[in-house]
């Protein structure tokens, strides 16, 4: 019995350590969108409620990206950011934070 626990235990300690599973634990290292939200949210002292995250949320894509840019893209949060600014108006964004005066590629 305990062989099989501790060939059981090796096993699994083997197959984390590929690099297959090593590289869904990287992806899984960035945030989707409502998570991004909320931090953003907390930062400018808005209470993130159901109703804004569900929002944000309806604007993800596949591989949870949003509004077609990638949880890896650095683009990432300024997107979330700037979506929470413009169209929710829930935060206030600098002027030069803004999108719409340079910051996207």
């Amino acid at each position: 019995m305990i062989k099989k626990i501790t060939g059981l235990a090796l096993a699994i300690a083997l197959i984390s350590t590929t690099p297959v599973f090593a590289a869904e634990k990287a992806e899984e290292g960035f945030k989707a969108a409502p998570a991004v939200a909320v931090e953003i949210l907390e930062d400018y002292g808005v209470k993130p409620t159901g109703s804004i995250i569900k929002l944000v949320a309806q604007h993800m894509g596949p591989g949870a990206t949003f509004m077609n840019v990638e949880k890896s893209d650095p683009m990432y949060e300024h997107k979330v950011k700037h979506y929470l600014h413009h169209t929710l108006e829930v935060i206030e964004m600098d002027h030069d934070e803004c999108e719409h005066h340079g910051m996207m590629k």
